[in-house]
């Protein structure tokens, strides 16, 4: 085997290593962050809603710097918002934004259920041209039409 193709190995190996290296340093600085929220007084704060949202079916949980709005299915429209400077907390960063989206995802099991949950990350543009990165989780229209369905047979039932 030629001289280079040890050194091509060699790089290959060192690559390999270092990027595993980064991505573990990476997850625990998640892990970090994760846990960090989670023993915050703004997360204590939000946890009444969560576990109120947990028993109820969703339409839409989307996760801004200044808010967190979930919205119900049915009765359609009913719309909960945790708005953080009224409950005395300042804007999240970029990073906290998205490290909440991950908690509320842990927290909500059935947003972790790709087959009736999207994630879906878009860009919210400042009146002053600064950008910021909002979370929203979105109902599957298969799973929507299996709820509204059972409501309406659970409606037909009372009725008779």
């Amino acid at each position: 085997m030629p001289v280079w193709a040890y050194i091509v190995l060699s790089a290959a190996l060192i690559a390999a290593f270092s990027l595993l290296m980064a991505y573990r340093r990476e997850r625990q600085k998640e892990l970090y962050r994760i846990d960090n929220l989670r023993n915050s007084r703004l997360y204590r704060d939000l946890q009444p809603l969560l576990q109120q949202a947990a028993t109820r079916d969703l339409d839409q949980v989307r996760v801004e710097r200044e808010r967190i709005t979930i919205t119900r299915v049915y009765p359609a429209g009913t719309l909960w918002v945790f708005d953080l400077r009224k409950a005395g907390h300042h804007k999240m960063s970029r990073v906290r934004t998205r490290v909440m989206a991950e908690v509320i995802a842990e927290d909500l099991v059935v947003l972790q259920d790709r087959s009736k949950y999207s994630l879906t990350r878009y860009r919210v543009i400042r009146p002053n041209g600064s950008a910021d990165y909002s979370y929203l989780y979105t109902i599957r229209t298969r799973y929507k039409d299996s709820i509204m369905a059972m409501h309406e047979r659970l409606g037909h039932r009372i009725r008779i």
